[in-house]
C-alpha cells in the first residue's frame, strides 16, 4: 500500500480481505467496502474519490456513484478538513457482474480541489 505527498494513512480495511490475504475477493453483484483513516498535513477544502483497476500498468476507471467524499454524510467526512487531524473516509463500491474474473491491483485515490493526492491506497484484488 502507498500513502502520498497531502496526507498520510494510518488504517485501511477492505471487505472481503484480511491483511493475511494474498489478493482481496471482490465478489460480483456484491458491494464491496473500504474504509481509509488518514491524517491531511494541510488544510483542504474538497476531498474526491477515485478508484481504479491497473491492469498490465495500465489504470482502468471505475464508476463511482459518490466521487464527492465530502458531499454524503454517510462517507463519514465533512469539508474542509483540517491539517493532523484525523478522518475516516468511508464507503462502498459495486462490483458488476460485466467486470471481468481476474486478479488486479485497486488504486483508490482521495485528491483535493486540484487534483492532488491525497491518500493513494493500491492493493491486489481478485474479481470473482
Amino acid at each position: 500500500m502507498q500513502s502520498s505527498t497531502l496526507g498520510k494513512f494510518t488504517e485501511v480495511s477492505v471487505s472481503g480481505c484480511q491483511t493475511s490475504d494474498e489478493k482481496c475477493a471482490l465478489v460480483r453483484g456484491t458491494n464491496a467496502s473500504i474504509s481509509i483513516a488518514f491524517t491531511p498535513n494541510t488544510d483542504i477544502t474538497q476531498v474526491n474519490a477515485r478508484v481504479y483497476g491497473v491492469l498490465i500498468d495500465i489504470p482502468v476507471p471505475f464508476p463511482l456513484d459518490k466521487p464527492d467524499a465530502c458531499k454524503d454524510p454517510d462517507d463519514g467526512i465533512s469539508c474542509p478538513l483540517h491539517k493532523n487531524q484525523e478522518y475516516h473516509y468511508r464507503t462502498s463500491i459495486f462490483v458488476q457482474n460485466k467486470f471481468p474474473k481476474v486478479s488486479v491491483d485497486i488504486k483508490w485515490e482521495l485528491v483535493n480541489e486540484k487534483n492532488e493526492n491525497i491518500v493513494c491506497i493500491e492493493f491486489p484484488a481478485k474479481i470473482k
